[in-house]
């Protein structure tokens, strides 16, 4: 019965598309290669069992064998001032009940909480405004992008990670569609429905593609840095448009975009997680938090003062 339970349990995480990721130097120590044969062989027998906690993070006795073999490596390591290695394309980060990831995890948590919290603001902040909408679905989206990377960094299998990949695109795009209906003043949704068409359709074949025909990290890289960067111009004429408006907070824009670069940019500072914990991705993810707030500040009272201005023209 042990040997059936196992059976149905590797089946149904390949059903969910659990796989190896590339090779890294850590996976081609001989030492590390050793230690997971010595584990496996000794430990994952017919009657083991592991905690509950971790089997229902869908641990089993393998992948806790290459977790305790990469702790096993990587301690040694720090102890005699060896090289720290990535393994299956990871730093050998110290679980926390079972989470693979325990700093990222917490980081996620509290940006989609930063998204939920900026509900109330533009809720009563904006009761009539045509920008409430798009914010309310921006609290919507950022909130479901936030709990997908949490997700995915408590446990990567290519399903999770998927769904951490698409949905922070769409985050990424959604930034660029609140710009453009900010600088084109997009106030009906008959004058941005083309626009929504458009971004849906683009959407849409992006993540077919990735998802029916190939899963492309190049592209999908690529794809994200290009509507990035127009998201960056567009937020750059928003800037323009509020300078010559006499907007006295018209340079928001231009730094909140400049403070969100340089926080993406901590991912190109890859080193050996601080306390086993704490790498350059969980760094970036600590440094959007109050970033999230300050966008929903400036977009709140850049449609007030748009507000202000149409009343001032009607007296």
């Amino acid at each position: 019965m042990r040997v059936l339970q196992r059976g149905l349990g590797a089946a149904l995480l390949l059903l969910v598309g659990v796989a190896t990721v590339g090779a890294s130097s850590g996976d081609w120590q001989r030492s590390f290669k050793e230690c997971i044969a010595r584990c496996q062989q000794s430990e994952c027998t017919s009657d083991a069992q592991l905690p509950l906690h971790l089997r229902l993070l869908w641990w089993t006795c393998e992948s806790d064998c290459d977790y305790r073999c990469q702790r096993r490596e990587t301690e040694h390591a720090q102890r005699t001032g060896g090289t720290i290695h990535q393994y299956h394309g990871k730093w050998p980060f110290v679980r926390m009940l079972g989470v693979q990831e325990p700093a990222s995890v917490a980081f996620s948590i509290l940006n989609g909480a930063a998204h939920v919290r900026s509900w109330r603001r533009v809720r009563d902040g904006l009761p009539n405004h045509p920008m409430r909408r798009w914010l309310g679905l921006f609290v919507v989206l950022g909130t479901w992008a936030w709990f997908c990377s949490a997700v995915f960094h408590t446990r990567d299998f290519p399903l999770t990670e998927k769904l951490d990949y698409f949905s922070a695109g769409l985050n990424v795009l959604y930034i660029l569609f609140l710009g453009v209906v900010r600088m084109l003043r997009l106030d009906t949704w008959r004058q941005s429905r083309p626009l929504v068409v458009a971004c849906a359709a683009a959407y849409g074949l992006h993540v077919g593609y990735l998802s029916l025909i190939r899963f492309d990290y190049g592209y999908n890289m690529a794809a994200n840095a290009a509507v990035g960067l127009l998201s960056n111009l567009v937020w750059f004429v928003v800037t323009w448009q509020a300078f010559r408006n006499g907007q006295p907070f018209w340079w928001k824009p231009a730094v909140l975009i400049v403070l969100t670069d340089l926080a993406f940019s901590l991912e190109a500072f890859d080193f050996p997680p601080l306390l086993d914990a704490l790498d350059a991705h969980a760094l970036w993810h600590a440094a959007t938090i109050p970033i999230i707030t300050w966008w929903y500040s400036y977009l709140v009272d850049d449609a007030k003062w748009d507000m202000r201005l149409a009343q001032l023209r009607k007296d």
